[in-house]
């Protein structure tokens, strides 16, 4: 039902019933929405004082007028809509406790079935596509995207690639002329796809002996994904003390410190540390139909940044998007009252605002969700669940160069690159993808916690250390 239609009935049944008309209620009806606050509820009705005509009226003819003005506007639902209201009694009591926006509010919601997002990250913005539902987006941060922010240089400070095109749920979001293809396979677990080139404390090593290091690792990472009950560190070093005795390649040819430099890159792809990843990991069910560690298809990066993606779901979306988000709105509380009547979820943000919805969907990641308080509270078995997950660390550094300074020719020309030094780092090197004479260290898991709390020339310190140990003139970054 159009809910501006439905104010507009019954802002006009109102005005003809002049024996009921309150100014009050036609500013109440003028500015209610799906998100309108308590702050309506000074909007009451005194039964022993209601006015007409500037009379006060006794209290037994108050209360039939109160209860014409709740079944004129009950009678109204029949004629507007085919969705029928579930009990006259129940809103009949709501208002005779003197509140108008309850009674508002209880009509709304069963009628409307209104729809509340908490998060306006890629999933949140992907359901509310989708939806032909009056809704509404809390959303915590003043932007869009969460964990994807494209700044103005089209560069992505977070989330920037497409691992996997084949059946990817997004790609109904996305122009693929308008990415750019990196790997046919993974390109961090299956490095041996794609040109990368790798730097140890000996320098640069060969591309056979690049082969023979991704060749060994994939026997080991069959073999760990085979252990139970264990993480794949520890699976990792049980098979090290065992001098990897099963695999075909001995450590002759192939070091431990070399081969120890595909743990993080298993941390590159998943943002957390292989002390905390299950040996599972690399023995799931889609990696039937891929490698491990893999998703069907190839790996892209967004030519103008993962902002494209964001744009691609909001136009593809049934209403306007945008104006359905509320920023800045961190929740707090969830109480839900759910019966065979229907359900009200009642959801509190931090800045002490109220909003009212029949179905709630979050989408916010493991660590703010355990911070809001449920009512009633989550059973044991979410809780439980809550507790053992942990959030990973990715983090990502960009130094910039002058122009043509990491050209094709020039150091760092066939980039990505890892360099085998403690603690290890990838760097992508922009130039070789977008043009853009960019490096962006690559810094999940203990490598990235470390470097937390450090100031911006802390962090470039750092990393110019970790580069010039292979490059002794690299010049300094311009930003």
């Amino acid at each position: 039902m159009n809910f501006k239609k439905f104010k507009e009935n019954v802002k006009q049944l109102l005005l003809d019933k002049s024996d009921v008309y309150n100014e009050k209620y036609k500013d109440f009806i003028e500015n209610y929405s799906v998100s309108t606050q308590a702050k309506y509820n000074h909007l009451t009705v005194d039964f022993n004082k209601t006015l007409v005509h500037g009379k006060t009226l006794v209290h037994g003819k108050t209360l039939v007028q109160g209860k014409t003005l709740v079944n004129t506007i009950v009678s109204l639902l029949d004629t507007d809509t085919s969705q029928m209201l579930f009990k006259i009694e129940e809103f009949t009591r709501a208002y005779e406790l003197g509140d108008l926006y309850s009674l508002w509010k209880i009509i709304y919601i069963k009628l409307e079935e209104p729809v509340i997002i908490i998060g306006a990250g890629v999933s949140g913005l992907t359901v509310a596509s989708g939806l032909s539902n009056d809704f509404l987006i809390l959303e915590a941060r003043d932007r869009i995207g969460g964990r994807v922010y494209t700044n103005d240089q089209n560069m992505d400070m977070g989330a920037a690639w497409i691992h996997g095109s084949e059946n990817n749920p997004l790609n109904k979001f996305i122009d693929y002329d308008n990415m750019i293809p990196v790997a046919q396979c993974n390109p961090w677990m299956h490095s041996e796809n794609m040109s990368i080139k790798y730097m140890s404390s000996k320098g640069a090593l060969t591309e056979e002996y690049r082969q023979q290091l991704a060749a060994k690792w994939n026997q080991i990472a069959q073999k760990i994904g085979l252990q139970k009950d264990k993480t794949i560190y520890e699976a990792f070093v049980d098979l090290e003390n065992e001098g990897f005795s099963e695999t075909k390649c001995d450590l002759d040819a192939v070091t431990k410190e070399d081969l120890s430099s595909f743990l993080y890159m298993i941390e590159v792809w998943c943002g957390g540390s292989v002390k905390n990843v299950s040996t599972s990991f690399l023995n799931e069910a889609n990696y039937q139909q891929a490698l491990f560690g893999d998703y069907g298809g190839a790996h892209y990066l967004f030519k103008n940044g993962a902002k494209t993606l964001l744009d691609g779901i909001i136009n593809s979306s049934l209403s306007n998007v945008r104006d359905k988000i509320m920023y800045n709105k961190i929740v707090t509380d969830i109480v839900y009252n759910g019966n065979d009547n229907g359900n009200i979820v009642t959801i509190r943000t931090s800045d002490n605002r109220v909003y009212y919805c029949s179905k709630l969907c979050i989408t916010v990641p493991p660590g703010p969700l355990k911070d809001i308080r449920f009512s009633p509270p989550l059973d044991e078995l979410h809780r439980y669940a809550l507790s053992k997950i942990k959030m990973g660390s990715y983090k990502k550094i960009q130094l910039e160069f002058c122009k043509n300074s990491l050209k094709e020719g020039n150091m760092f020309a066939n980039c990505p690159m890892i360099l085998t030094y403690n603690p290890f780092i990838l760097w992508n090197n922009y130039q070789y993808s977008k043009g853009k004479p960019i490096l962006e260290a690559i810094c999940p898991a203990e490598t990235g916690w470390a470097l937390t709390g450090q100031s911006d020339g802390e962090l470039l310190d750092n990393m110019l250390s970790q580069l010039r140990n292979y490059y002794p003139h690299l010049p300094d970054p311009i930003a």
